[in-house]
């Protein structure tokens, strides 16, 4: 018992000098005598985890929660040696055991909510996080996290309220006046989500996405002078956003601009192959053109992108028509009438790629 009290006050004073590698060995020493010594296992973990060992410190702290899982102090340690290593689905239990033990320990708190977050569990995240800015009001950082958090979640009071106080904190906050619009326009209030990108165009008019964003949604009021030149001035911008070329050739295309259209949706494709307006748009060109097998396979594409859209199917059974394919003609004009209307995206859902971060 003397060796082990003497060899475990040598590696605790080695681990206060920061000699961490010469502690870790001392450690290991005492773990092959003592195998089921939970003080020994703790420190290893936390010298382990000092040295960047992350996976073999979290090893030694489920060794000695398998011996006493009572342990608050460990569990918060091993939490922390899996979120830092962006093992987020580990982490939760180890975090959600400090919080049930001590519900008052607010790091806790946060950490399980930024693994909910990191998980893509919105939902369960706000809760921690809403919990952790009440303890933390000032934090303009989190409370963004917040606001995110919120917005994916589709909790879109939530979100407007977190973004109305970020923007009374610091109303220069131009991704602020980004994410507050997608808030707006996911809840039918697209105007007031213009004047709020127009705010962010004043504050920071090089923004990237920025003016794709006011385009898309001047292009969703039916507005195709003002999109255009939104669009325009996103690809000066930020040349390689591919959605902007998109949409001007979708433009161009209900001017019955062909000419222009072909090429602006072409480099869409280029930039980004996996739009089906841009598909769909290119079919109508080359059925257009009498370039039947392009127009087929073009809208065949724009299909398999996104089966439950009508207007492909449509544009598709009138072509099989045109070209005198009868039966094919029948089975994509039933399909059409099997589905609903197309629903326009919001802007949340096209600048995040056709969708919602998953849950």
């Amino acid at each position: 018992m003397r060796s082990q009290n003497d060899l475990a006050a040598q590696a605790s004073e080695l681990m206060r000098n920061g000699k961490f590698h010469d502690a870790e060995l001392i450690w290991r020493q005492l773990e092959v005598k003592y195998p089921k010594n939970v003080s020994v296992h703790n420190a290893l973990g936390f010298t382990l985890a000092q040295e960047g060992q992350l996976a073999s410190a979290t090893a030694e702290y489920r060794k000695s929660l398998a011996l006493d899982p009572h342990q608050t102090d460990v569990s918060l340690n091993l939490g922390l040696a899996e979120f830092k290593q962006g093992h987020f689905a580990a982490a939760v239990p180890a975090f959600e055991a400090v919080t049930k033990a001590r519900p008052e320990d607010q790091r806790a708190v946060l950490l399980l909510g930024m693994s909910h977050y990191g998980l893509h569990s919105y939902a369960k995240a706000t809760p921690y996080l809403q919990k952790a800015i009440a303890s933390d009001p000032s934090n303009l950082e989190l409370r963004n996290t917040l606001a995110q958090n919120c917005l994916w979640a589709k909790q879109y009071d939530c979100a407007m309220d977190e973004f109305k106080s970020i923007l009374a904190a610091n109303p220069d906050a131009v991704q602020a006046h980004m994410l507050f619009a997608q808030a707006l326009d996911a809840t039918d209030k697209t105007p007031e989500a213009i004047q709020e990108l127009e705010e962010a165009a004043r504050l920071s008019p090089r923004e990237p996405v920025l003016h794709f964003e006011l385009g898309y949604l001047y292009y969703k009021q039916r507005d195709p002078d003002k999109a255009k030149q939104e669009f325009e001035l996103e690809i000066k911008n930020n040349p390689g956003y591919a959605q902007s070329y998109l949409y001007l050739g979708d433009i161009a295309l209900h001017s019955n601009d062909n000419a222009a259209a072909e090429p602006l949706l072409k480099k869409a494709v280029e930039l980004q192959d996996e739009s089906r307006l841009v598909y769909l748009d290119l079919g109508s060109i080359y059925a257009d053109q009498s370039r039947n097998q392009e127009a087929v396979a073009a809208l065949k594409h724009a299909i398999a992108l996104d089966p439950a859209q009508p207007d492909a199917h449509y544009r598709l059974a009138r072509l099989y028509s045109a070209i005198g394919e009868k039966d094919k003609a029948a089975q994509e004009f039933a399909r059409t009438k099997q589905l609903h209307s197309e629903k326009e995206d919001s802007l949340i859902e096209k600048v995040s790629g056709g969708g919602l971060p998953p849950n």
